[in-house]
Formats: C-alpha cells, structure tokens, sequence
C-alpha cells in the first residue's frame, strides 16, 4: 500500500460515510458510529494517524461495518504496524466476501503479500497457565495463546504477568518471515510473611549504673560577656579617631610655624586644639585597655564547670601601671 492510495481511500470514505446497509443499530449510534468515521477521515487527511486509528475502531466497535476495516488497515500501515495492518485486510476481505469489487480485492491481496513478508509469527507459551501477555505495552490474549503471535518485523517487548508473581519481560528482535517459539518460566509465587504468634514485648532496660543520671545532667554553658567587649571597642575606635584629628591639628600647628609673619593667636589655637585631641586620644586608648581588661577577665572567668560540679578555678589578673604604660598580668 502506497501513501497516495491510502490519501485516496480517505478521500473517497469522506464522500460515502459508513455504508448504510451494516448499520442494523440503534439511530444515536450510528449517528455517533458515522461521526467517528467522518473525523478519522479528517485526522488521516492531517496525518495524525493515531487518533486517526482511534476513531476508526471507535466507529467500528459501534457498527462493525467491513468497509471500515480498510481505513484501520491504511491507519495502521502509516504507523508501520504491519501485523495490525494484515489482521485488518484479511478480516475485510473474509467479512467483504462478493460484497468486494474485483479489482479492490486484488488490490488489497497484493497488498496482503507485501505485509506478509514484514511480519514473524511467535508461538509463545509460559511455565504457569493464565498469564497475561502484551506487545509494546498492548494486550494480546492469556496462555494458553490460540495462535502464534503475529509480529511486526523489529524489536518487540513482551511482557508476561501473572497474578501473585513478578511480571517478566523479554525483548526480541525479528525479522520478516520468521516463525520462532518463545517460552517464558514464570517465577514462583511470593509467599506470604509468616504471621507472628503475638505482640512483641520490648525487653526492660538494663540498670543504670551509679552516677549515670547526674552524668545526663545538662551542663550549663556561659556566655561571654557582650556590653564590655562593646565598651572596649567603642573606646578603642574613639582612640583611633582623635588620634587621626591630633595628627591633622599636628599639621595645622606645623603649618602656622611655617608661616612669616606667624600669627601668635593663631598658633596658640593650634598648639592648644593638637594637646586637646592627643591627650583625648590618651584617655580614650587607656580606658579601652582597662575596659578590654575587664571584659576578658569576665569572659576567663565565666567559665564551664567541671565533670561532677566542680567548678575551675577562676583566674587572677591585677593591673600595673609604669610610667610610659599600663600593663596586665594574671595566671590562667
């Protein structure tokens, strides 16, 4: 079968419908039968031929007229489903009988033998009986089979189920005109869990040995402390600040030195503004050392207590003040 005389088939069916003199059925469903067949027409024409084949069988489950197994013929054809497309002419030409005009006949005959020669028959049994059997994910029948499987020729799926049993797969490859014989072992069936002879009782724990309980204790966890650290850092960077200022008050003192003829209000300002800023800067860098000192005695000293309540020793820190510094000594 060629796609233009398949094109033509679909053209013509448009025309006629679904003959009128098979239709023994109620009017909804030949009317529903005819609307089918009219709209695979269409999605033959749009080569869609899936849908195409949808309908017709549609149409033909509802008023299996002969004529409509030309176009499940030609639809399966297209989607290069062989075996589809020889069950399809065979079935027409037995069910056409005289019906058939001569040439037609001899067409779909010639047909028939191009089909034949793309297609294997499998004969196919299983180690267990009733188990259900699929082709590319298509039903086929129950074991025992009545008849080989009729194959298009390629890589074939098939898939064996049986209830209570896993499902077993087999992919073959065939080619036009083989006849093979494929026989699937079907596993035993899975037997059921044993069922248990009562409720199981959860063993006692064992004794807890002396001190467990107060090893499960929480421990406690101390902080370090924040607001000294913040203090610290705040005097730290206002140190750094107006040590930044005292260096430009420098420059400026420097500068009116530098002048001729100097102004002596004007250099006093500056000498006065430089020893504000440095001796800020002194006060503000100490009191960040002494602070820092205290926040990490209170972080050193806030220790974690030891296994069994014991609680560490605390550290001892003492300031010392020489002439040009300040200086912390304590044993950890």
């Amino acid at each position: 079968m060629t796609t233009s005389r398949a094109l033509a088939l679909a053209a013509a069916a448009i025309v006629s419908g679904l003959p009128g003199g098979a239709l023994a059925r109620p009017a909804d469903k030949t009317a529903e039968a005819d609307a089918r067949f009219r709209r695979g027409v269409e999605l033959y024409e749009e080569a869609d031929y899936s849908a195409a084949l949808t309908e017709f069988r549609r149409a033909y489950a509802l008023a299996p007229a002969f004529q409509v197994l030309y176009n499940v013929a030609g639809a399966c054809y297209q989607l290069r489903d062989y075996a589809c497309a020889l069950r399809a002419f065979e079935r027409y030409l037995a069910d056409g009988g005289a019906q058939i005009a001569a040439d037609r006949r001899t067409a779909v005959e010639r047909d028939i033998a191009v089909l034949r020669g793309r297609v294997a028959t499998v004969a196919l049994s299983t180690s267990a009986p009733d188990v259900e059997i699929s082709v590319d994910d298509v039903p086929v029948g129950r074991t025992p089979l009545a008849e080989p499987l009729l194959l298009s020729a390629g890589r074939r799926r098939i898939v064996a189920t049986a209830a209570g049993r896993p499902a077993v797969t087999r992919v073959i490859d065939v080619a036009g005109g083989d006849q093979l014989e494929l026989r699937i072992e079907i596993p035993a069936a899975q037997a059921p869990p044993a069922a248990s002879a009562g409720p199981r009782l959860a063993a006692p724990p064992p004794p807890e040995r002396p001190g467990a309980a107060a090893d499960r204790a929480p421990r406690r966890e101390r902080s370090a402390p924040v607001l000294p650290w913040i203090a610290t850092g705040a005097l730290a960077a206002g140190a750094a600040v107006t040590g930044v200022l005292a260096l430009g008050a420098s420059g400026d003192l420097d500068a009116e030195l530098g002048t001729f003829p100097g102004d002596a209000r004007a250099i006093e300002r500056a000498r006065t503004r430089t020893a504000t800023l440095a001796l800020t800067a002194d006060l503000l860098a100490g009191a960040a050392v002494v602070v820092g000192g205290v926040a990490l005695y209170l972080t050193v000293a806030g220790g974690s207590e030891r296994p069994g309540g014991a609680r560490a020793a605390s550290p001892s820190i003492r300031a010392a003040v020489a002439p040009s510094s300040l200086r912390l000594l304590g044993a950890f």
